[in-house]
């Protein structure tokens, strides 16, 4: 495991809560959600479920910045990957909400 691309998932998890927390909490993006909840049900849960969407947009992280964290079978690699920021990111999506809720947003 190399500790540069660990940095480089632990620096994108910070994004895509960010990203998650954004799109699905935020009063910016209700009408999206909205307008998504009323197209398909599906979509309309993934964009109001910041748990969800983060391993939605995890997935398209590591596609475009390509860090490895277990150097085994690509696709494998890619997908543990996946997972791993996912992971970090919902950590900090909830404390992201929990402060929000703490300040009365």
């Amino acid at each position: 495991m190399a500790s540069g691309n660990l940095v480089d998932v632990a620096l994108l998890s910070i994004a895509n809560a960010s990203m998650a927390f954004t799109v699905t909490e935020t009063k910016l993006f209700a009408p999206l959600r909205e307008s998504l909840r009323r197209r398909s049900p599906w979509l309309g849960e993934l964009a109001s479920c910041g748990y969800c969407l983060g391993h939605w947009t995890a997935l398209g992280l590591v596609a475009i910045y390509q860090p490895r964290l277990f150097y085994a079978w690509a696709p494998l690699d890619f997908l543990l990957t996946a997972l791993t920021l996912a992971w970090l990111s919902a950590f900090q999506w909830a404390a992201l909400c929990a402060l929000m809720n703490l300040s009365g947003k």
